[in-house]
C-alpha cells in the first residue's frame, strides 16, 4: 500500500512523532511541542487532524502513537531526509553542520522518482552523512558514547543530534563518524569523559556524549 500525499506540516508532525517515540518517555503533547518550536495548543489541534487522517493513535493524557500508515511515511520521509543530506554534502559540497536543516526545506518536494534517480546517483547509500541508517529498521549494534568501557577503541557510528551548533561542536573535535577514540577516564562529580581523539585530549559533557553512538573499532589492515 502506498503512502498518501501529505502537506509539509503534516509530515514534519509525522517524523517528530516517529524520532521522538524512539526515546525514553515517549511522545506527549507537551514534549512534541517543544520538539517543533510550537504552542501545545497548535499541537493539540494538529493530532486531531493526524488522528482523522488515521495517521496515529491518540487520546488525551495519553501517550502518541503512530499507525502503520503514519510508520510508512515516516520512515519513507526519513529515507528521503537522509538521502537529502547526503546530496547536499557529498555532490554540493554543504558542509555537514548545514545539511540538516537544508535538508528539512528540500525534503518535502522530493518525489519517488527523483529520490530514486537521486539514491542510484550516489550509488545506493546505507547512511546519510551523520551516520543514521538509511532504513530506519536497520539493524543497530551500537552503543551511547556515554556508556562505552574505559581504554578501549572505538569507532564514531552516528550523531544522533543533527543541529547545527552540535555538529559544529562536535567537528571542531574531530568527533564525526569514522573518528577512532578512546575514553580515557570519567570526572566522578559532573560525569564528564575524558577522550584521546587521535593523540588529541577532548573533554566532551555526559549530555553531548549520549547523543554519540559508537561500535568496537575493527583493527586496521
Amino acid at each position: 500500500m502506498s503512502t498518501v500525499a501529505l502537506s509539509q506540516t503534516v509530515e514534519e508532525y509525522v517524523e517528530a512523532i516517529h524520532r521522538l517515540g524512539r526515546t525514553p518517555g515517549g511522545v506527549s503533547t507537551t514534549r512534541l511541542a517543544r520538539h517543533l518550536g510550537v504552542t501545545p495548543a497548535s499541537v493539540t489541534g494538529m493530532l486531531k487532524r493526524l488522528s482523522n487522517l488515521r495517521l496515529i493513535t491518540y487520546r488525551r493524557y495519553r501517550n502518541i502513537t503512530l499507525t502503520p500508515a503514519g510508520e510508512r511515511n515516516a520512515r519513507e520521509l526519513i529515507r528521503r531526509h537522509r538521502l537529502t543530506e547526503r546530496l547536499l554534502t557529498d555532490v554540493l559540497g554543504v558542509p555537514l553542520e548545514e545539511a540538516h536543516d537544508e535538508a528539512c526545506r528540500l525534503e518535502h518536494a522530493v518525489s519517488p522518482a527523483v529520490e530514486g534517480r537521486i539514491a542510484e546517483t550516489l550509488g545506493e547509500p546505507d547512511a546519510c552523512p551523520h551516520g543514521n541508517p538509511m532504513d530506519v529498521d536497520a539493524d543497530d549494534r551500537t552503543f551511547g558514547l556515554v556508556d562505552a568501557p574505559l581504554n578501549r577503541t572505538l569507532s564514531i557510528v552516528r550523531l544522533e543530534n543533527e543541529t547545527r551548533e552540535v555538529v559544529r561542536h562536535l567537528a571542531d573535535r574531530k568527533l564525526l563518524p569514522g573518528a577512532r577514540l578512546r575514553v580515557k577516564s570519567r570526572e566522578p562529580l559532573e560525569g564528564a569523559l575524558v577522550l584521546d581523539v587521535g593523540g588529541s585530549t577532548q573533554v566532551l559533557g555526559p549530555q553531548m556524549a549520549a547523543t554519540i553512538r559508537v561500535q568496537q573499532a575493527r583493527r586496521r589492515r
